[in-house]
């Protein structure tokens, strides 16, 4: 079972997607919120297509998967997993993530950060859902534990 000290990160911080080629070219995408299947260890990424495609396409050949995402606390994770299917988004998963991209233009806007340079960040609603199967977990938050690989399952 995926760690419940990583499930408020996952569902509020903010995160990329990663992936490399067979020879090794890494792409990423950013991912705006993330759901979990505790069940059966998987995280279903909230992606925008438009700017999914090269980190979708490593995905669908190599199968691997790297998901970094951080909370402004400087907690943060790297899950990496087995790509399993790209789906559409259910209703909560699109109404979590309207309500995550809500809580950063807040974030941005208090740090001062022009409205419009957020809203390229997060003004646009995401439209695919990436899964994944988790295999490891580390601990990516700044300290004597960054890197440490924490136990699951």
């Amino acid at each position: 079972m995926i760690p419940e000290q990583t499930l408020e990160a996952l569902a509020n911080g903010f995160g990329h997607l990663g992936s490399a080629s067979a020879d090794l070219k890494t792409a990423h995408t950013d991912i705006l919120s993330a759901s979990v299947d505790q069940e059966n260890d998987t995280v279903t990424c909230f992606a925008l297509s438009f700017l999914a495609g090269p980190t979708l396409d490593n995905m669908k050949a190599t199968g691997r998967v790297s998901y970094f995402f951080g909370l402004m606390s400087h907690e943060a994770y790297q899950f990496k997993g087995q790509f399993i299917e790209t789906r559409e988004l259910t209703e909560s998963e699109l109404a979590q993530s309207e309500q995550f991209c809500k809580a950063i233009a807040e974030i941005l806007g208090s740090m001062g950060i022009a409205p419009e340079a957020t809203m390229k960040l997060v003004g646009t609603a995401p439209d695919l859902g990436i899964t994944f199967k988790v295999e490891n977990i580390f601990n990516q938050t700044p300290g004597p534990e960054a890197g440490q690989e924490l136990p699951f399952n």
